[in-house]
């Protein structure tokens, strides 16, 4: 009962900050190399959440995309102090390419990676916080939950907790497949705009950061999840809840190899699907207790 009093409260808080005039206060920005969705407690600041869309479906717009999940942590983001930065993952400057490559899922972009592009947004806007740090908590849904996953294992420094929500992808801690799917190296050419625009993608996975993030990271999922998913090297599974137990499981027996904690689990939610709304409330839970 304990447990869900806990859930059911930001669940209240929540519905008390969309219905009001609060949510017009998430702003666009825009850059030549990414948008992004901002939005600034009324009180000041002590950290940075990044929160990361998922897939695009048809017809939808990212900035909007953007901009509904970040207002879902509008209540969260006043309660804990938090500055909420919601990148824009476009299909033109971040859209997923042939074979899986270019997208914001595996950290690639048109003119800047996603990673960096976080980074650099992060590091502009922790000057408005009072812990001044380049830490914060990441959050993500799907696609967005594959960016969370393999950002953790690229930068696990720069993690204060982080919550994968339904990814259906991550990156293995296994060397013999290559970026995204394992730790193996990869170097290609990725063409955006049919060549217009080259960049040479070359990513070198350190077996050490995946053991460091073994500390940081949470996955969230919906019971109902249960869609088959397409088989991609180092993985292991049939569906994205047997994916998860899978990947992480490998990653904890790695951050044991490593002397290093390793306590990332598979929350599963009873009576929800593929629904990021329906989890946002069980990710807060699990960011900030």
């Amino acid at each position: 009962m304990l447990k869900t009093i806990r859930i059911l409260i930001p669940c209240l808080l929540m519905m008390c900050f969309i219905s009001g005039s609060v949510t017009a206060q998430v702003q666009l920005h825009s850059s030549s190399v990414g948008d992004y969705q901002l939005y600034l407690p009324q009180a000041p600041a002590t950290n940075i959440l990044v929160v990361a869309h998922g897939m695009l479906g048809k017809n939808q717009q990212a900035a909007q995309q953007a901009r509904t999940y970040a207002e879902r942590w509008i209540p969260y983001a006043e309660q804990h102090g938090l500055i909420i930065i919601a990148p824009v993952f476009d299909d033109e400057r971040f859209g997923n390419l042939s074979q899986g490559y270019g997208g914001y899922r595996n950290l690639f972009g048109k003119y800047i990676g996603a990673d960096e592009f976080v980074n650099r947004l992060v590091t502009q806007y922790s000057r408005q916080t009072r812990s001044g740090s380049n830490q914060f908590y990441l959050y993500g849904h799907s696609a967005g939950g594959q960016f969370v996953a393999r950002y953790s294992v690229t930068h696990p420094e720069r993690i204060i907790q982080a919550v994968i929500s339904a990814a259906g992808r991550y990156s293995y801690p296994d060397t013999s497949a290559a970026w995204p799917y394992g730790a193996g190296r990869l170097n290609k050419t990725i063409n955006w705009d049919n060549g217009a625009v080259v960049r040479q993608e070359r990513v070198s996975p350190q077996l050490i950061n995946y053991a460091k993030a073994a500390d940081k990271v949470q996955i969230l999922i919906g019971a109902l999840d249960t869609k088959a998913q397409d088989k991609r090297p180092a993985h292991i599974g049939r569906n994205r809840i047997e994916l998860a137990n899978s990947w992480a499981a490998s990653m904890n027996n790695l951050a044991h190899s490593y002397n290093m904690a390793g306590n990332i689990r598979v929350h599963q939610v009873a009576g929800v699907g593929h629904d990021s709304a329906r989890l946002t409330t069980h990710a807060a839970y699990l960011l900030f207790n």
